[in-house]
């Protein structure tokens, strides 16, 4: 899915709100805040299994670019 360059401006602000600490990463339960505030319907559970999903390298940390690779579907 192609992210129309507002969108992106948009989500990246959405990450970095959640990004507590302010150091390019999140972590589970910030990215859990950053899915429920993008989709109010999701359950933890659903939200656990999409941060294992885009935890490409597995290290517990999601970059804003794991973040767009698995919103867009990359």
């Amino acid at each position: 899915m192609e992210v129309t360059k507002d969108a992106l401006t948009g989500l990246r602000q959405e990450f970095e709100a959640c990004d507590a600490d302010g150091d390019g990463w999140i972590r589970s339960s910030e990215f859990e805040t950053l899915l429920k505030q993008l989709d109010h319907e999701l359950t933890s559970d659903e939200c656990l299994l999409a941060f294992d999903m885009t935890d490409a390298d597995g290290d517990g940390l999601i970059s804003f670019e794991e973040f767009m690779g698995w919103w867009s579907g990359a």
